[in-house]
């Protein structure tokens, strides 16, 4: 009995820890104000990963595709990334708005997050902004690094611009080839 209670509580120390750890990431992320400072210096397209604490989801994402070393260099070299908690009570100006906790029931969520999701607040998203701070498109839910590597592509490149998803997505290793095959 007492070797059966040591089991149950190793492993319930281990999901206790694992659901609250911060992922080793090389991602250089910032505050949304200071990506916009940056963006004053030197315009460049700005990711947004909108999570929040009790997220597994949001944890997965960081843990199995942010963490990979060649996806970090690739945020960092193509975007100003921002991790921005949706239950955030700091509050943000923006364009010339503020925007703060709105409480809702017996939780709440940033008006932030609503408004760069454009209402549809699911996490994780991945918002991409462009070098005018208009949302491009947000995207929800985990995505594996394979993925992940070709949306990041598909924004940064200005694919998104030229053609479709379905086409840039199937065609996706003879236009890396073309470019120099920078994100492989």
């Amino acid at each position: 009995m007492t070797r059966i209670l040591l089991i149950v509580s190793v492993v319930f120390i281990f999901s206790f820890h694992s659901y609250g750890q911060v992922y080793n990431s090389d991602i250089k992320w910032m505050s949304i104000e200071e990506a916009l400072d940056k963006q004053n210096e030197e315009p460049r397209k700005i990711l947004i990963e909108v999570y929040t604490k009790w997220c597994k989801v949001c944890h997965k994402l960081d843990q199995l595709s942010l963490s990979q070393q060649h996806i970090a260099e690739y945020i960092n070299e193509n975007y100003y990334p921002v991790k921005f908690d949706a239950e955030s009570k700091a509050p943000i100006y923006f364009m010339g708005q503020k925007y703060d906790f709105k409480n809702e029931g017996s939780t709440g969520y940033h008006t932030f997050a609503y408004k760069i999701t454009h209402g549809k607040l699911n996490y994780p998203s991945l918002v991409f902004m462009d070098e005018d701070l208009r949302v491009i498109q947000s995207i929800n839910g985990f995505q594996s690094p394979s993925k992940l590597i070709r949306i990041l592509t598909y924004f940064a490149d200005n694919y998104n611009k030229k053609i479709p998803w379905n086409e840039f997505n199937t065609r996706y290793n003879s236009l890396i080839y073309q470019s120099g095959g920078k994100n492989q």
